[in-house]
């Protein structure tokens, strides 16, 4: 099993304080704020952070199935964006949604083929696992 660090540090209010988020046990140091999540003002905030990981993760995953079925890597290329959903529930505020959106190159690999790996990556990346109540949709397209 491997495991993946990462910590946050909150200062003052909700309203006005703030707080950094530290990727990995020395990695970069990011400020958050609450203006920035309800707002969409400059600065990150854990929404972001979770659609930049379910970006990544996708993309990893899409990317080794597209190696799975022996595609020249040197040429393949994928990119995905995340849009991350907050909205205030019954029960609090919750991430109803992401929206996945990807491009991908894949030299000899048709159409139908690529929408199949990148629904299945849709369905088994790690990240999306962890977002089960979430309701993710994804357009995928093969450039």
């Amino acid at each position: 099993m491997t495991k993946h660090h990462a910590r946050a540090h909150w200062s003052g209010s909700l309203p006005t304080g703030v707080g950094t988020m530290q990727l990995g046990r020395t990695g970069p140091t990011i400020p958050f704020n609450l203006t920035a999540r309800v707002e969409e003002e400059s600065g990150t905030n854990p929404e972001q952070m979770l659609g930049a990981a379910h970006a990544g993760c996708f993309s990893m995953s899409l990317a080794n199935l597209i190696e799975e079925t022996g595609a020249d890597m040197s040429a393949v290329q994928v990119e995905t964006s995340a849009v991350v959903h907050l909205e205030s529930t019954e029960t609090g505020f919750a991430i109803t949604a992401v929206d996945l959106t990807t491009r991908g190159t894949a030299p000899g690999m048709s159409t139908e083929q690529f929408l199949e790996l990148a629904e299945q990556a849709k369905n088994t990346c790690p990240v999306s696992k962890l977002f089960d109540s979430a309701r993710i949709t994804l357009d995928a397209e093969l450039i």
